[in-house]
């Protein structure tokens, strides 16, 4: 009978476990080509920081600026600008004048999240106001995030959330991930902070990293030892890998009373996918630290890009830039197409690129 309880247990945690993986990823040597630079006609914004760069159809190049007062469109391909959505460029609808960081385009149709009000305008390309809609969460402390996702994908809205409240309960309360239909009206919730957050204080430069692709929701944490999550659009937890790193310090650096007095901590902030295909290879960056006392290890900070093959279970490393690029722009693009990967930086020209590359 005891023999027969203990093997009924094994069967379980089994299956329960079947679909994670522990860190058994071979670590490899990667190479990175760069096919292109198109230079980004931003000399009539001041963009300090690009708030969720994205790339639509492999044409339109979106991104909220650090004042968050609107979202600008340019041309990927040319790197001209295109058109600007904030409330004092606006006829057909008089926008609130801020926090606007996150975006969505279906179609001929711009989506433009406001994180403060919880609501979404649509426009089409010409500014042509079509509609604003409220989501409408079941808990009033639930609100959402401008951070990392947003999409309107078919009758759906998702978007990153948080809990309204003191660090450590939005830490503790936080569902990260809501989804709502069309009309606003919540669908469900899931995804929580890890565990690790909880311990102690700390500084994260962003929140978890979260994209939309191929009808899979993929998320990574920022900080501690790194976790790719898969979700499928229900919420249901579908795989689970733990990711090592030859440049990656999983260590947290809490902080007692000041929070710039702790130690450095290297910190994940990209996440990209191919749009064209589910083929289990996923990018990311990282920000990476070599001295984690902060009066020295500020000169040691690099920006590495990893590409993460889950069928064949091996991770590749680059360096992509250097100190100088510790307070410039940036960012992964989201949207990777077939292999293709794009990230969007700022130069020592002082120019803004879209860069597209290839790694292998």
């Amino acid at each position: 009978m005891r023999l027969l309880l203990w093997f009924s247990y094994f069967w379980v945690l089994l299956s329960c476990n079947s679909n994670k993986h522990t860190s058994d990823f071979e670590l490899t040597q990667g190479r990175v080509v760069y096919l292109d630079s198109v230079k980004i006609d931003d000399e009539s914004f001041s963009f300090m920081s690009a708030i969720n760069p994205k790339v639509y159809n492999d044409t339109i190049l979106g991104m909220g600026d650090g004042s968050f007062q609107g979202v600008h469109l340019f041309n990927a391909k040319t790197g001209e600008f295109i058109v600007s959505f904030e409330s004092d460029s606006i006829e057909t609808f008089q926008l609130p004048k801020k926090n606007y960081g996150n975006f969505s385009i279906q179609g001929d149709t711009v989506f433009i999240l406001n994180s403060l009000n919880n609501t979404v305008y649509s426009f089409l390309f010409d500014k042509t106001f079509i509609d604003k809609t409220e989501l409408m969460f079941l808990d009033v402390m639930q609100k959402s995030e401008y951070e990392t996702l947003f999409e309107v994908n078919g009758s759906s809205v998702y978007t990153s959330s948080i809990y309204s409240g003191p660090l450590q309960d939005r830490f503790r309360y936080s569902k990260i991930v809501s989804v709502f239909n069309r009309s606003g009206v919540f669908q469900h919730d899931f995804g929580s902070y890890p565990k690790e957050y909880k311990e102690g204080n700390l500084v994260l430069s962003k929140d978890e990293n979260k994209i939309l692709t191929n009808d899979i929701l993929i998320i990574l944490n920022v900080a501690g030892v790194p976790k790719l999550k898969k979700y499928s659009l229900s919420g249901n937890l579908m795989s689970l890998d733990v990711l090592k790193s030859k440049n990656f310090d999983p260590q947290i650096g809490y902080f007692q009373g000041d929070p710039f007095s702790g130690p450095l901590t290297d910190q994940f902030n990209g996440l990209g996918s191919n749009v064209l295909m589910q083929d289990d290879i996923i990018y990311a960056t990282f920000s990476s630290f070599d001295i984690r006392d902060r009066k020295e290890g500020l000169e040691t900070y690099q920006w590495v890009l990893m590409k993460i093959d889950l069928k064949e279970r091996t991770i590749k490393e680059h360096k992509i830039a250097g100190a100088w690029h510790l307070s410039e722009v940036r960012s992964l693009i989201p949207q990777v197409k077939g292999d293709t990967v794009s990230i969007l930086i700022r130069n020592e020209d002082e120019g803004l690129y879209l860069k597209r590359l290839l790694f292998d």
